[in-house]
């Protein structure tokens, strides 16, 4: 494990900055990872090396340069997730953009107007559905919360013959821990519903097949990945693609636009192409493709072991703090890469907390975060509003934790 780190010290130069001459303490991946060198370096030199038309719009030399290079990166993502073909995936900002994007593709048909949702999932994808539900356009339901994970004996109840999507997030970015989605997906698939998964906070620490999983589309940022800020790509599997309608149109969607009696009429382009308009970001795409090779040449059964064992080594800690206490349930937070944490000591304030951290600690920032993690559906439906969030990612150590905690020490002392 210790060899692991020292070769990703290299990796993540960020490792290595100070603030104010206050060495770094990285805990915030839940939120963002920091950058990989490999992928930056492979966006800077296609930036400069390739940076022609693409999308088909040209036919010269180039252009098809960017675009076979471009399509490498599909396959790359493609085989990362365990999916069938490349032509299954969509480019996307990131996990935000690649949703808005599905629901507003997605075929609502007949009566089949319902749309069930974890209770643990992320603005990014519970905004969008209440926006939808609001505009009348919907049902949404949502799962009860049970032990820290959506209730499938509930879930079971809700599901009809109006059911048409079900939402879940396979790792809860605030209460950390996983979710075994396939006997959810398997229900969804009995009463003829389709299935999405939100896999930003899994994919980073864990191996992943969405076939295995249950998935008929899911969506992932590459930013959490040590790949670039706006990356990330939309899962879809061809037959649910086929049925989509264009939501997000533009150049290079369109196979034709002709007159029609009543004014014009627009064809659009089948599958992936249809869903990615307008010139597109080939130096993410090609940098995030990077960023998963990287990942995969470590090895992500490695990484879960590294990332599962600082879990673990981190809850065995804080049980015997007194100034706050572990939320969840111990084996489930270990399959994931997240210790929630909150105020147990009189006077604790987790605004306070932050700033000592980064300011009143000896010769070091502590960076995590605190609060709902744009995560208020999981905050509301707990009713757990503030959560100390540690979060990890292939280069974090003991040392991380250890300096949390003796800075936790340290500030609980001065509560009186």
């Amino acid at each position: 494990m210790k060899k692991m780190n020292t070769a990703f010290e290299k990796e993540f130069p960020a490792l290595g900055s100070n603030f104010g001459g206050k060495k770094l303490v990285y805990l915030d991946s839940a939120c963002t990872a920091l950058k990989m060198r490999t992928a930056a370096a492979a966006h800077s030199e296609f930036l400069l090396e390739s940076g022609f038309c693409g999308g088909r719009r040209s036919a010269h030399l180039p252009a098809v340069a960017v675009e076979e290079a471009f399509f490498e990166a599909r396959r790359t993502v493609a085989g990362f997730i365990g999916a069938a073909r490349a032509e299954e995936i969509i480019f996307t900002a990131g996990t935000t953009d690649a949703f808005n994007l599905f629901l507003s593709s997605f075929p609502f048909e007949g009566s089949r107007k319902e749309v069930i949702v974890s209770p643990l999932e992320h603005n990014a994808v519970f905004l969008p559905l209440l926006n939808m539900s609001k505009r009348g356009g919907i049902r949404l339901r949502v799962i009860p919360l049970r032990n820290w994970a959506p209730d499938l004996s509930a879930y079971r109840k809700l599901l009809s013959a109006k059911t048409a999507l079900v939402c879940l997030n396979r790792a809860s970015n605030i209460f950390g821990g996983v979710t075994d989605t396939a006997p959810f997906a398997r229900l969804a698939r009995e009463a003829g519903a389709k299935v999405f998964l939100d896999e930003a906070q899994y994919l980073p620490t864990h191996a992943e097949n969405v076939r295995s999983a249950g998935a008929d589309a899911c969506a992932f940022s590459g930013h959490k990945l040590g790949a670039p800020f706006g990356t990330g790509a939309l899962y879809v599997e061809r037959s649910l693609m086929e049925r989509l309608v264009h939501g997000k149109v533009g150049g290079g969607t369109v196979r034709e636009v002709s007159r029609t009696p009543g004014g014009f009429c627009a064809e659009y382009l089948s599958g992936y192409q249809g869903f990615e308009p307008g010139v597109q970001n080939y130096a993410g795409a090609v940098a995030l493709a990077a960023a998963i090779n990287a990942l995969s040449k470590t090895g992500m059964p490695a990484i879960r072991t590294r990332v599962e064992e600082l879990v673990s080594y981190g809850l065995k800690k804080f049980s015997r703090a007194k100034a706050v206490r572990v939320v969840g349930d111990r084996t489930r937070l270990k399959l994931g890469s997240i210790i929630p944490l909150v105020p147990a000591a009189p006077g604790f304030s987790t605004v306070d907390f932050n700033l000592y951290l980064n300011h009143g600690v000896r010769g070091r920032v502590i960076a995590l975060r605190t609060g709902r993690h744009c995560a208020d559906l999981a905050a509301l439906t707990s009713g757990t509003d503030d959560i100390i969030r540690l979060s990890f990612f292939v280069y974090n150590s003991r040392a991380d934790i250890d300096a949390f905690a003796e800075a936790l020490e340290e500030y609980a002392s001065c509560l009186g």
